[in-house]
């Protein structure tokens, strides 16, 4: 079993025993329904159902989950449920596709359900009713639930559900109700936790580009303009859904460039020199993956781009006399890019050098445009 997303935790068996490791760290959802784990010292990995452990955590005060039978609307069902407070007030999460079930537990058992339903679950405007209905329903009877601390009922908001609301409510109660000084322990409600990481990355490169369109027509192959890039961008990692997987989105700018060709017209007694002038700015998005777990990985990635050219103008010259001088409106272009290179880390940053092929979709007759470029990168 190859190990996603690695991380150092324990589990803690059905008779009592605690086992240290390395969990497979991935969403919330897959968690929910699996845990992927490695002994210490052990080569091969176990994928354990709810219900075979009694509960699993990530080091360092990391996500706990426990196994527990909870009804998310079609029937109680076993699953590894994060325990997120414990107190008076059990406060639990299960996530499904999409949707947060969070549970409310009293200490005399009785549970109420709260489910923060995401906007891509509502594909009509009868989905939205019935889940306006459901929130209604829900709120109040978790309201009842805490009705022992009126500073808990007020905490809830059906405009905010998200961890750390919930998570205070719940500390709330507990602080009110309980009479012997005790405090509650919260596992887990830093909602950035739950979050891809997203960094800051700046580049800088050269590229040549061709099949690009003048005023007059649309170079072949065989005329490249060169320009330098200059970008900003951000990369998100999605290891908790990919090993070594992001996603990309950058915009690079290319100062006006001027490239250059000679054309020995019919009859002409020497060639006539032509200049092309224009700048660029360049937005793209795509994923990009590495492999392997060294200092030094290989990297591939690919995407979309959008490229716009202003500043456009063409001179000729003949005989030592200018013969066109024209100047056109903006030009773009769109396609898709595909590259590879090399990623290393740097202390707990990482530096790329990425050679990539942009290639557009000629739809406008503004030209099949090519791209090459080698980029430099560095992510913060």
């Amino acid at each position: 079993m190859a190990q996603t997303n690695p991380q150092p935790g324990f589990i803690i068996t059905n008779t009592g025993d605690t086992v240290r490791g390395t969990i497979d760290f991935r969403t919330n959802e897959i968690l929910s329904r699996k845990c992927v784990f490695w002994a210490n010292g052990e080569s091969e990995g176990k994928t354990y159902a709810p219900g075979d452990i009694f509960s699993f955590r990530f080091e360092h005060n990391g996500k706990y989950f426990v196994t527990r039978r909870l009804d998310l609307g079609d029937g109680p069902q076993l699953y590894f449920a994060e325990f997120l407070v414990q107190g008076l007030m059990n406060l639990y999460c299960v996530a499904d596709t999409y949707d947060e079930h969070f549970f409310f537990e009293r200490e005399d058992g009785e549970m109420a359900r709260l489910t923060n339903r995401a906007l891509i679950t509502s594909s009509s405007i009868q989905d939205e009713k019935e889940h306006f209905q459901e929130k209604r329903e829900q709120f109040g009877k978790v309201k009842v639930l805490l009705s022992d601390s009126w500073k808990a009922v007020e905490d809830m908001d059906a405009a905010d559900l998200s961890r750390k609301r919930l998570v205070r409510a719940v500390r709330d109660y507990h602080d009110e109700v309980c009479t012997d000084g005790s405090s509650c322990m919260i596992y887990e409600y830093k909602e950035e936790s739950d979050k891809f990481k997203t960094h800051l990355k700046a580049f800088a490169g050269y590229a040549y580009y061709s099949h690009e369109r003048t005023v007059f027509q649309i170079l072949d192959e065989n005329y490249y303009g060169s320009a330098f890039d200059i970008g900003l961008g951000v990369v998100t990692d999605i290891e908790r859904i990919m090993r070594g997987g992001s996603l990309e989105l950058a915009v690079a700018y290319s100062p006006k460039a001027r490239f250059e060709h000679d054309v020995m017209v019919s009859g002409g007694i020497e060639p006539s020199h032509t200049a092309y002038e224009r700048s660029r700015v360049t937005i793209s998005i795509g994923a990009g993956k590495t492999f392997g777990m060294g200092k030094i990985q290989p990297l591939v990635r690919g995407g979309g781009f959008y490229v716009l050219h202003y500043g456009n103008r063409e001179t000729r010259y003949y005989l030592d006399k200018m013969i066109v001088d024209k100047t056109w409106g903006k030009t773009a272009h769109f396609g898709a890019y595909l590259g590879a290179g090399v990623q290393m880390a740097v202390g707990k940053h990482s530096a790329r050098l990425v050679g990539d092929l942009y290639k557009s979709i000629d739809i406008s007759g503004q030209g099949n445009m090519a791209k090459w470029s080698l980029t430099a990168e560095f992510v913060l």
